[in-house]
């Protein structure tokens, strides 16, 4: 496993495991962590994360063996835009809430919204970078009125106008030799 050194303040975790074994019933903890990316393997080739995740996480056991988990996580990103392919920074923002019980998870038991704890420690590890995957942008722009890149010359379009002839942009209906059937079909 890999293992990450940070500068930490007093009662600040760089992990997302709780011990459970002194927690007792209707107990509430709040938790602040500063986790490395690296540790919960959030390494893609197309984001980096810049920062590590700030989280603030409370847990609530009550009954015998539940346990009540609620995080938010805070981090930004670097991703490159889809348009001009210049790279920028996403600030992404996620809630994790999740319940735990006292058990194992089998293999007929794999529901997304059933989470099993060994009654001695808690990770919401895996949790957590799943929430944040699914807050990375699919198709990521560096602003809504972003122009790209000329597609002749390769030119970023919102830094400066190119020389290049504008393209005829022709309908789908007649640049597009599959409508020409449907097109006679309608007559």
């Amino acid at each position: 496993m890999l293992e990450v050194k940070l500068n930490m303040k007093e009662g600040i975790r760089d992990t997302l495991v709780f011990d459970m074994k002194d927690f007792r019933h209707e107990d509430f903890k709040e938790y602040e962590a500063l986790v490395p990316p690296a540790l919960l393997g959030l390494s893609y080739e197309e984001v980096e994360f810049n920062n590590p995740l700030s989280c603030a996480v409370r847990l609530l056991r009550y009954g015998d063996d539940n346990v009540y988990v609620t995080a938010n996580i805070e981090t930004n990103i670097l991703v490159e835009c889809g348009r001009c392919i210049t790279p920028f920074e996403v600030d992404i923002t996620t809630t994790v809430e999740q319940l735990f019980s006292i058990g194992s998870e089998s293999l007929e038991q794999s529901e997304a919204d059933e989470r099993y704890y060994d009654g001695e420690t808690v990770d919401i590890s895996e949790d957590v970078r799943r929430a944040l995957v699914l807050e990375i942008p699919v198709w990521p722009l560096c602003s809504e009125t972003c122009e790209g890149l000329c597609p002749q010359c390769g030119a970023e379009l919102n830094i400066k106008a190119c020389s290049c002839e504008p393209m005829d942009e022709a309908p789908a209906s007649t640049s597009n030799p599959f409508f020409g059937p449907v097109k006679n079909a309608r007559k």
